[in-house]
């Protein structure tokens, strides 16, 4: 029991480090993200070098962000507490003409601990810590599907083409939550649910290969009949996941982060996309979505042997 307390608690602090951790970025990305718009503003913070002065209506303080480079922050108002303030949290943006940064609106102290900018995705970049794991376990599933559905031919065993169609199962549903996830993602980046793009396209196929499976497995009654096709059929479809999943999103243009035109790896894999505090809740989610599943099987393989136990009994 106490691992399955553990399993819970863990999968729920790292949901909610993942989600209410800011996003901050620093100076170099306020002068990235002023060379395309000169009004957008981005979360920065930066640490106070001076208490600063007035200027006209507003305060002007001299901070630097954690590289080490400075900057004045002009506040349209004087700032609460900036006699002690350590520093601040502001959205803001980088006047050009000025050489200064313009402080829109402040949204707390500085924080200790915060996930970096990634420009183009922003606060929408901790869909990952979900929608990540659920492909990954989509993945993870499948295989054991087909390695169970291999295991069938050989020994004609009918607990294992029971487990290949749970685990079947459990990776279609992971395949689901994946899809959904990526939806609101794409409403948020893209504009709409739904765009085709390869990422999506090779998903929704997915879907389609594996509902099929148990479309299959509904259509035949003679047990053996239905496991010995489940199992051909399982070990045929897990062949073309790794396509689908790792290599059809990368050779073709698209929309979604590491596609064929996409100029970087992506923010989950590119080397200056992530830090290590990201990479800990990412890598963290994703062992907890491994064990969860894990669980999930063991749940289904005892209740299917009580329910056989009961046939038996019922004899």
């Amino acid at each position: 029991m106490w691992w399955k307390i553990t399993l819970f608690f863990w999968i729920a602090v790292l949901s909610t480090i993942g989600i209410v951790t800011p996003i901050a970025g620093n100076l170099t990305d306020l002068a990235m993200i002023s060379q395309w718009s000169a009004e957008k503003t981005i979360p920065v913070k930066f640490r106070v070098s001076d208490p600063g002065a007035a200027e006209g209506e507003g305060w002007l303080l001299h901070g630097r962000d954690d590289n080490g480079n400075e900057a004045d922050f002009y506040f349209s108002a004087p700032p609460e507490g900036r006699d002690a303030a350590e520093g601040f949290f502001v959205r803001a943006r980088y006047d050009r003409e000025t050489h200064r940064v313009e402080v829109a609106e402040v949204l707390g102290d500085y924080p200790a601990f915060s996930f970096p900018f990634i420009p183009g995705l922003e606060e929408r970049a901790k869909i990952i810590f979900f929608h990540v794991p659920m492909s990954w376990m989509t993945v993870v599933a499948f295989l054991v599907s087909m390695w169970y559905g291999i295991r069938y031919l050989r020994k004609k065993d009918m607990e294992d083409d029971f487990r290949s169609a749970m685990s079947a199962g459990l990776g279609l549903l992971f395949c689901i939550l994946a899809t959904s996830t990526g939806s609101l993602w794409a409403k948020f980046n893209w504009g709409s649910f739904w765009n085709w793009d390869p990422r999506e396209t090779s998903i929704f196929v997915l879907l389609l290969v594996y509902g099929a499976y148990f479309a299959l497995r509904s259509a035949i009654d003679v047990e053996e009949k239905k496991a010995s096709l489940s199992a051909v059929y399982s070990i045929i479809a897990a062949a073309t996941v790794p396509f689908f999943i790792f290599i059809m999103p990368r050779i073709m243009p698209g929309l979604h982060p590491g596609s064929a035109d996409d100029t970087s790896a992506g923010p989950v894999v590119s080397s200056g996309g992530m830090d290590a505090a990201m990479r800990v809740v990412l890598y963290g989610m994703l062992l907890g979505f491994l064990v969860l599943y894990g669980w999930l099987m063991r749940i289904q393989i005892r209740l299917h042997r009580i329910k056989l136990k009961r046939a038996d009994a019922a004899l």
